[in-house]
């Protein structure tokens, strides 16, 4: 049985609606260096719609915590435009104290969405999440983004109201069967 940080070491080759040739991988500390032309090509909204809050920029120290992970804790994907190298998403999935919860963030570049870049960021972080043992992952996603609300439900996670402008959107993972 491989170490609880062994999880995640492969890589997925795929295609996006566009075109655009996409490599997911574990995110790396030199991955620190893609951020400012990632999101710089985020609009604000997108941003808010993410974080919550307006942001002017992020700060080194916030840098260095997106890249540095605690590996048997935390995970993180990126997506790779596969002719650039641009970085054009990110997943990520922070595990509650119990150990068996972990709560997701993601983030595409704004002019991919609608792409599908989302939905392969959220399947192979539950993949993950599967591989891990996990046994539920949770999302807060702000009403007024009707495109993560879909997404969400799509995929089959059931939505818990927790507020007038917010929605906790959770997916019970099968138990894993030892064999």
């Amino acid at each position: 049985m491989p170490d609880k940080g062994d999880y995640g070491l492969s890589e997925l080759h795929e295609t996006i609606r566009g075109g655009e040739r996409v490599l997911i991988r574990r995110v790396r500390p030199e991955d620190a260096a893609l951020y400012p032309d990632f999101l710089a090509d985020v609009s604000a909204e997108d941003l808010r719609l993410r974080f919550f809050a307006r942001i002017a920029e992020l700060s080194a120290a916030e840098f260095d915590k997106l890249t540095h992970l605690d590996y048997r804790h935390e995970m993180a994907f990126i997506a790779l435009d596969e002719d650039t190298g641009h970085m054009i998403g990110l997943v990520r999935l922070k595990d509650e104290l119990d150990e068996k919860t972990a709560e997701f963030a993601i983030l595409v570049r704004s002019r991919l969405k609608g792409h599908g870049l989302g939905w392969l960021l959220m399947q192979r972080i539950i993949d993950y999440a599967k591989e891990k043992g996990l046994r539920r992952v949770y999302g807060d996603v702000l009403v007024k983004n009707t495109t993560m609300l879909q997404m969400c439900a799509e995929l089959g996670f059931r939505e818990l109201d927790v507020g007038s402008h917010m929605r906790r959107f959770v997916l019970d993972l099968p138990a894993r069967t030892s064999g």
